[in-house]
């Protein structure tokens, strides 16, 4: 038989759950790993494993349902007082929907402890255990892991850091947080002002209710962690200060680990492609091909950002300051460079979607510089760069140093005559690029919606050109004033 609590208001009683995941573990290499068959362990049998297993802890409001959690794992265990002032404290620097210590908490007999009551009780939140048959929170735990799992598929970053960043996006989806009607509008709706939230003390003297563990007899989660020796954290500190971020560089290493990022290149399975590139990484951290395919495979702009940006190091420590000095202008022709080559494309990329847009100018030059041939097409792309910052003289510069027939070149050099009133020139130009592909119109005026995802390979005068073009260009048309009456109108005439 289930029992069913009533709760009159936010921060009347709070949920403390602790729970063991049983499909998630870390392997050896510290990221996590799925499990289709339960693993069957809990918090009391989980140091019989010889898996690092996923831990959750949750705070939940019983009258709202609003919530906060951590994750951590059976190696790397977060004390109970560490955890409970967190989920009480105020937000400081990052989003919370729940603060306050409430009235009462539900414990679970499981990781209940004395200790842990009087601690409590001195801090006047009244410790309860959840009555025999109450649902306490398991669908929370089961929801949560659900959650974490989809958006996993977002990011290559499967460290127990990694898991952490995405708990924010568990939070939009479970509490609903972008909408009018949610968990954290009816907490905040639903406080006493007179009493609630209370304010939780700083973090020195509230783990002072709680006393530290006993190493003699370690509890199935810490309490209270004894406080490490100051100057042992310093000695630490400055001695991982000291060790050098890439060890001695090996070009047999790197060349072995290209050879990995290859086979990865075609590996069909997303979970094996990341496998080896991280075994890449493990053999040569200078193989920046892997930080490029890892980024390629991540979905979070900012994460595949510093993915790129560490691709772009690795990639000029691997070269070398020489080399940069000596090879100018020929980089693509040596495969050595093509990595680093690679990654600066897909940093340019990422730094323009961030709003870094001269930072992704500059480094879209720099390309073209170091490989005037470009054969990564990276003029195609610097072009409406230059037309969307309104860089017209720029964009007539690199027009004039790339004199082709293509299609993304003459819908450019028709775009900039109109907009300098050339219109004789602009019309001569767009007839130019009709005539290489007339395909490109419709998805500029929006009579064809570009597909997703974009296609990744196209031939001269294709669709997919014209596709590829106008998801580029479709903004700088829209955004110059009367280019796009102007585009429907000539081509009334012109066809």
């Amino acid at each position: 038989m289930s029992y069913s609590i009533i709760t009159e208001y936010s921060n009347q009683l709070h949920q403390l759950l602790v729970s063991v995941s049983q499909h998630l573990y870390f392997d050896k290499d510290g990221y996590v790993t799925y499990q289709k068959k339960p693993l069957g362990v809990n918090i009391k049998s989980c140091h019989k494993s010889r898996k690092e297993h996923l831990v959750y802890y949750v705070l939940r409001d019983h009258f709202s349902g609003t919530f906060t959690f951590q994750i951590a794992t059976t190696k790397r265990l977060i004390p109970l007082a560490d955890f409970l002032h967190y989920a009480w404290s105020e937000p400081k620097g990052e989003e919370k929907f729940i603060w306050g210590m409430p009235d009462s908490l539900f414990i679970p007999q499981m990781i209940a402890s004395e200790e842990l009551l009087s601690g409590l009780e001195a801090l006047n939140v009244r410790p309860l255990h959840p009555p025999s048959g109450f649902a306490s929170g398991v669908r929370v735990i089961r929801d949560i892991e659900n959650d974490l799992c989809f958006f996993m598929r977002e990011t290559v970053d499967y460290s127990l850091e990694g898991l952490n960043k995405l708990r924010f996006r568990v939070y939009q989806y479970l509490i609903n947080s972008s909408h009018r009607d949610n968990k954290f509008s009816n907490w905040k709706a639903g406080l006493t002002y007179q009493s609630h939230p209370r304010i939780t003390p700083v973090y020195s003297d509230f783990v002072n209710f709680f006393p530290a563990d006993d190493p003699k007899a370690p509890s199935p989660i810490p309490l209270n962690q004894v406080p490490k020796d100051k100057q042992l954290e310093k000695r630490t500190r400055k001695s991982k200060k000291a060790t050098p971020d890439y060890p001695p560089f090996s070009e047999e290493k790197l060349s072995h680990a290209q050879e990995l990022i290859y086979d990865a290149w075609e590996e069909p399975n997303r979970q094996k492609c990341l496998a080896l590139a991280r075994k890449a990484l493990r053999i040569s951290p200078y193989c920046a091909d892997a930080y490029t395919l890892l980024a390629e495979k991540c979905e979070l702009l900012k994460e595949r950002q510093e993915l790129y940006t560490k691709g772009v190091e690795a990639g000029r420590m691997a070269l070398g300051d020489s080399f940069f000095q000596e090879e100018s202008g020929h980089f693509w022709g040596y495969l050595k460079a093509r990595p680093y080559m690679r990654a600066l494309a897909g940093l340019s990329e990422c730094l323009w979607k961030n709003g870094l847009r001269q930072e992704a100018i500059e480094s879209y030059k720099e390309l073209l510089r170091l490989n005037p041939n470009d054969n990564q097409g990276i003029r195609y792309i610097l072009i409406n760069c230059l037309l969307a910052e309104g860089l017209d003289g720029e964009a007539e510069k690199l027009l004039s140093t790339y004199p082709e027939s293509s299609c993304f070149m003459l819908y450019s050099k028709a775009l900039l005559s109109f907009r300098r009133l050339k219109h004789r020139k602009a019309e001569a130009s767009l007839k130019e690029a009709l005539l290489s592909n007339p395909h490109v119109p419709p998805y500029l005026l929006g009579s064809k919606h570009l597909p997703w995802p974009l296609p990744a390979y196209y031939s001269p005068g294709s669709i997919e050109e014209a596709v590829i073009y106008a998801a580029d260009a479709c903004t700088v048309w829209k955004n110059t004033p009367n280019a796009l009456t102007w585009l429907t109108e000539k081509l009334k005439s012109i066809t």
